[in-house]
């Protein structure tokens, strides 16, 4: 029981927000803060400094964090020696992914999971898009993260959701003011470029693909944390789902805004397996989690 209070303080602690907590633990807000009201009284002190922007830990609750880090730590070592003595509990997850998922999505899945599952291993690979569905349909992943197109005979869509690219950019951008934003628009301002071959290129024809060969960016590199501090920092806007961007539109440092192409805003982010392949079970779980995980942002996108 205790275990449960003290995860829930590490994540309300880890975002500096109730909601935020309340999204990566799949509860409801209030659930969390009951518990976080409950701790502090069994503790006999306030943890956290209720501040405008969230919640702040204060110095018995960073002492407390200190300490409930540790002992989790040494929880997760201890259940990770019964599970090798009992066998159980083990196996390896392998992913493939679109960049922008390896900020905020599978770190907090991998840690969420960790709980349940301590002894598994990870191998977790960044590819563009279009190449996600070719690692699992070969087999080098289990699992593939990306835009939905067309997809190899040899897999399956486990799950979906509405997450279509659209331009990102500092709240102070003259086109923020803007309900939705076409690519002529887009033509006269700075532009931040993470791929030479953009990841819906296959998908949107031929408007886009005229606009994309046409660019001369800003800034061009191809790490998508590097893009965000361009992005936040007003130097341009770029194209991006809002699953890359939730802490950044929650905090306010971006806005979003959907394109105004119909083919753009049908895209779909997808969890996709192999068909004729059986999954392990620790593989199947992950699964499980991260599909809960995609359908939860997903409501929280929409809001």
């Amino acid at each position: 029981m205790h275990a449960v209070v003290l995860k829930y303080f590490l994540e309300v602690a880890r975002h500096g927000s109730i909601r935020k907590a309340a999204q990566n633990l799949f509860v409801a807000s209030s659930a969390v803060n009951r518990q976080i009201l409950r701790l502090e009284e069994e503790m006999g002190t306030e943890l956290f400094d209720r501040v405008p922007s969230g919640m702040r830990l204060n110095i018995a609750g960073e002492r407390l964090r200190r300490h409930v880090a540790g002992t989790l730590h040494d929880f997760h070592l201890m259940r990770t020696e019964l599970d090798a003595l009992k066998g159980e509990r083990k196996g390896h997850v392998l992913v493939a992914t679109m960049d922008s998922l390896l900020i905020d999505f599978l770190p907090a899945a991998v840690e969420e999971f960790s709980f349940s599952y301590p002894a598994v291993r990870y191998s977790i690979l960044s590819a563009v898009p279009s190449a996600v569905p070719d690692c699992v349909a070969s087999g080098d992943s289990d699992i593939g993260i990306c835009y939905l197109g067309k997809l190899p005979s040899a897999l399956e869509v486990f799950a979906k959701a509405p997450f279509p690219p659209g331009v990102v950019m500092a709240p102070s951008h003259p086109l923020a003011r803007k309900e939705m934003v076409s690519f002529d628009e887009c033509r006269g301002h700075a532009f931040i470029q993470i791929s030479r071959m953009s990841p819906i290129h296959a998908l949107v024809q031929p408007e886009f693909s005229r606009f994309w060969d046409e660019l001369v960016p800003a800034v061009s590199c191809n790490s998508t944390t590097m893009a965000k501090r361009m992005i936040i920092a007003g130097l341009g806007l770029s194209f991006f789902s809002k699953i890359g961007f939730m802490d950044e539109l929650d905090r306010g440092e971006v806005v979003w805004r959907p394109l105004a192409n119909e083919a753009v805003n049908a895209i779909e982010v997808g969890i996709v397996i192999p068909s004729h392949r059986s999954l392990s079970h620790v593989t199947r779980q992950f699964l499980e989690r991260i599909t809960r995980r995609l359908k939860q942002m997903a409501v929280a996108a929409s809001a």
